[in-house]
């Protein structure tokens, strides 16, 4: 396993981020993180990313705990942190300023197939943005990718684009994980799909299981959380 959680519970003041939560993620999967909001995927994320540490129960991510590991994960979060002066010639800079791993020729790549305008972030539009936050990601040489909503807030064409180039980039050694409510678009993607609710594991399934059963991602996300 690349990556795991044992009964892990994660508590927050007013309510229960995760409850007695035990899954494993081998390699190889792009698996879906699917809920409605606070049922706990970002937790989920950000406790695998080393982010968060659990209240009880261990969470494990190649071998020991996931703070140790880092290097070798990349967390993506939904939120925006890109400086207004950062054009994608200063973030290709920062990258290689700080992680061994980027990939320049793969960076400037992405950015060609994302279609990153070359100006700063702040004459870029929230799918501008979008993309070259995600060319900075995937550039890296990484076996646990943690998406968190790369597609919220984004137009179409911009989630397309994302989609396109997180199949492209994939490998078969890699394990995605990939949070969104754009369930319909990205259930193409999936090789395995959780559903979260209230902070429990409402379902792990594989896709291909429910495709042979005649249902869809979409219509499971449907029964089992509506």
């Amino acid at each position: 396993m690349l990556a795991s959680l044992d009964r892990v519970t994660k508590r927050y003041p007013r309510a229960d981020g995760l409850r007695d939560f035990t899954v494993g993620f081998p390699a190889g999967e792009v698996v879906g993180v699917l809920g409605l909001n606070g049922s706990g995927k970002s937790t989920l994320l950000k406790l695998l990313a080393g982010l968060l540490f659990p209240t009880s129960g261990t969470v494990t991510a190649f071998g020991g705990p996931p703070r140790l590991n880092r290097a070798k994960l990349i967390y993506l979060g939904e939120n925006d942190s890109l400086w207004t002066w950062m054009s994608p010639k200063d973030a290709e800079a920062f990258m290689r300023g700080l992680y061994d791993d980027f990939d320049v020729a793969r960076y400037r790549g992405l950015l060609d197939s994302l279609s990153v305008p070359q100006r700063k972030t702040k004459a870029m539009s929230k799918g501008e943005r979008g993309r070259l936050r995600l060319a900075m990601a995937l550039a890296r040489d990484a076996k646990l990718y943690l998406l968190d909503e790369p597609l919220a807030g984004i137009d179409l064409l911009s989630r397309e684009k994302i989609l396109q180039s997180i199949v492209r980039e994939w490998h078969k050694d890699e394990t995605i994980l990939l949070s969104t409510h754009e369930v319909a678009e990205a259930e193409g993607l999936f090789d395995r799909v959780l559903y979260l609710r209230d902070g429990r594991l409402a379902l792990d399934v594989g896709a291909e299981d429910l495709r042979n059963q005649g249902r869809s991602v979409v219509q499971a996300f449907r029964e089992v959380l509506g």
